[in-house]
């Protein structure tokens, strides 16, 4: 999902690399299966780690789920739209705190 979205940086050298560049270089199937991948500029190892995207998706599902569910039941004392709010709070922090990462052979 992160990859549709938002382009993330080589930890190495700092470059973009987006996902048509990954799709030219054949290293995209490596980069959505969490496996180390050359960065198509420096040629160094970087990763998308593992749990990369679960605040993001917690975020859906307290925004698409719960936030609908406390108002299908009204729930005394949670009011959904701060349900909704927490939800799309969480997404905006998921988003924006992914960043590849380093790869060591070793």
């Amino acid at each position: 999902m992160i990859s549709l979205v938002k382009t993330l940086k080589c930890p190495h050298c700092s470059v973009p690399i987006s996902r048509e560049l990954l799709q030219k270089s054949g290293t995209f199937k490596d980069f959505i299966n969490r496996k180390p991948f050359p960065c198509p500029h420096c040629q160094e190892s970087a990763q998308l780690p593992e749990g990369a995207e679960t605040a993001v998706s917690a975020g859906i599902f307290v925004a698409v789920i719960l936030a609908p569910l406390f108002h299908l039941w009204e729930v005394n004392g949670i009011n959904p739209l701060y349900v909704f709010g927490a939800g799309c709070a969480l997404v905006v922090f998921g988003m924006s705190s992914q960043k590849l990462i380093k790869v060591t052979s070793g």
